[in-house]
């Protein structure tokens, strides 16, 4: 999966989404709009994450798999959804003994993390 170069508003990973799963990126960019609006701005920060992962896609180079990345990018997005969703659940698994919330902890951590493989790895 790659950001795509030609159908982009802001940084072409709708526009990469939709190109692998082959939805219209329409549809993928109100998703994460609404989503966003709904999960208080964790889709927001999801993106921000899948903008650093994902590659740009490239007019010279031929596409090539690039199944690791796509299967990565679908993980975080299943990750992040589900914690949210998680939340509403069964709340008392994301929160302490006190009451404090763990999502958005949870959520920069997973957030740090993908930025330190990225930079462990190039």
């Amino acid at each position: 999966m790659k950001r795509n170069f030609t159908d982009r508003i802001l940084g072409g990973v709708c526009g990469g989404l939709g190109a692998t799963l082959r939805i219209n990126s329409w549809l993928i960019r109100v998703l994460f709009i609404v989503l966003t609006i709904l999960t208080m701005g964790a889709f927001a920060l999801l993106y921000l994450i899948l903008w650093w992962l994902l590659p740009q896609e490239s007019l010279v180079v031929p596409r090539s798999g690039g199944f690791g990345r796509s299967v990565l990018a679908l993980v975080l997005i299943v990750l992040v959804a589900g914690g949210y969703a998680l939340r509403w659940i069964q709340p008392a698994l994301l929160t302490t003994a006190a009451g404090q919330d763990l999502y958005w902890p949870a959520l920069l951590l997973l957030t740090s993390v993908v930025f330190t493989l990225r930079q462990v790895r190039g």
